[in-house]
C-alpha cells in the first residue's frame, strides 16, 4: 500500500476558540449537575432513613440524627442499617421496624445512596465523619439532620452565599464568599474567590512555597492569555507533594469559575475557617443571621 498525501482534511471541527468554549461550558455544566445530584439524593437518604421509622408516613414522629454509609468497591455508599438516635444512642433498622421492613427499607434506600460516589463527594463528604472500616471497606456517618438542610433552597434571585473574611494559616485573611451550609462537620468552610483575591492568594502561596519549600505548600497560578482578541485567565494549583508519588494525576488541578466567576481554591481540604469581626476563628461558622 504506497502512502498518499491527502487532499483535503478527513473532517471537519470547529476552531479552537469555539471547541474551548465548548469543553468549559460541558465541565461547568457537568459539576453543577454533580453538585445538584448530590444534594437532591443526600436529601433523598435523609427521608428514606424517616420512611424506614415511620413506615413511609412524613408527618409520623421518629427519632435519627446520623445513619452509617459504606462506601462499596465502586466508591459509592449502601446503608447497612445502622442508625443513632438524637439522644446519640446506636441502634439497627431491624431492631427497630422488624427484619422484613428493614430489610425492604433498605433496599430501597441502597438505589438512592447509589448516588452517592466520587462524583458528588463534595456534596456529601462535609457531611460525614468517618468510621471504623467495616470488613475493610470505609464506612462513614452521616449527620441526617445537616442532609435535610440542603433541601433549604434559596427563593428564585436570592443567594445563600454571605461575605465573610476568612484564613487557613492565621496570617494571611481573604474577602469571599461561602455557603453556611457548606462546611465539613469540623467547621471548615468551601470560600468562593474573586480573580483578584485569587491572585493575592496566587502571590502568597508562591512567596511561601520559596521560603519553605515547594513540598509543603501548594501554590496557586493564574495564567493570562488571549485568544481571538479575548482575555482568559487560566487558574492552576500545583500539589507538589504528589509529583514524586503515585498521586500524580492529582498534582495539578485546573480550576472552573462558577456562574460568578469565582473560584473555590483549596475547597474544603485546604482547611479555610471564618473570622469573625474581631478576626477570631469562627469555627463552626454561624452567619449573624442565622
Amino acid at each position: 500500500m504506497s502512502d498518499q498525501t491527502p487532499s483535503r482534511p478527513a473532517y471537519r471541527l470547529p476552531d479552537s476558540s469555539a471547541l474551548g468554549g465548548a469543553i468549559e461550558t460541558a465541565l461547568n455544566d457537568a459539576e453543577r449537575a454533580h453538585d445538584q445530584l448530590g444534594r437532591v439524593m443526600t436529601v433523598v437518604t435523609a427521608a428514606a432513613v424517616r420512611d424506614i421509622l415511620t413506615g413511609c408516613k412524613p408527618d409520623a414522629p421518629f427519632d435519627a440524627a446520623a445513619v452509617e454509609l459504606v462506601e462499596g468497591a465502586d466508591g459509592s455508599l449502601f446503608p447497612n442499617g445502622r442508625y443513632w438516635t438524637m439522644a446519640g444512642d446506636e441502634a439497627t433498622f431491624t431492631e427497630t421496624v422488624g427484619l422484613t421492613e428493614a430489610g425492604n427499607g433498605i433496599h430501597d434506600m441502597s438505589g438512592w445512596t447509589a448516588y452517592l460516589n466520587d462524583d458528588t463527594r463534595d456534596v456529601w463528604g462535609p457531611l460525614c465523619s468517618e468510621l471504623p472500616d467495616r470488613n475493610g471497606r470505609p464506612a462513614y456517618r452521616l449527620d441526617l439532620v445537616r442532609a435535610a438542610a440542603l433541601f433549604d433552597e434559596p427563593a428564585p434571585g436570592e443567594s445563600r452565599m454571605v461575605e465573610v473574611v476568612v484564613s487557613a494559616n492565621e496570617t494571611d485573611r481573604y474577602p469571599a464568599l461561602v455557603d453556611p451550609a457548606d462546611q465539613t462537620s469540623d467547621g471548615y468552610v468551601r470560600p468562593w474567590f474573586d480573580l483578584g483575591t485569587v491572585r493575592q492568594i496566587a502571590a502568597n502561596t508562591q512567596a511561601d512555597a520559596a521560603l519553605y519549600g515547594h513540598g509543603s505548600i501548594d501554590t496557586v497560578h493564574v495564567i493570562d492569555g488571549t485568544v481571538s482578541g479575548t482575555r482568559h485567565a487560566v487558574v492552576l494549583v500545583i500539589a507538589w507533594m504528589y509529583l514524586d508519588g503515585d498521586r500524580l494525576e492529582k498534582a495539578t488541578q485546573v480550576l472552573q469559575p462558577n456562574d460568578d466567576d469565582r473560584y473555590a481554591i483549596g475547597g474544603h481540604a485546604w482547611c479555610w475557617y471564618v473570622l469573625d469581626d474581631d478576626l477570631m476563628p469562627q469555627i463552626p461558622f454561624r452567619p449573624a443571621n442565622g
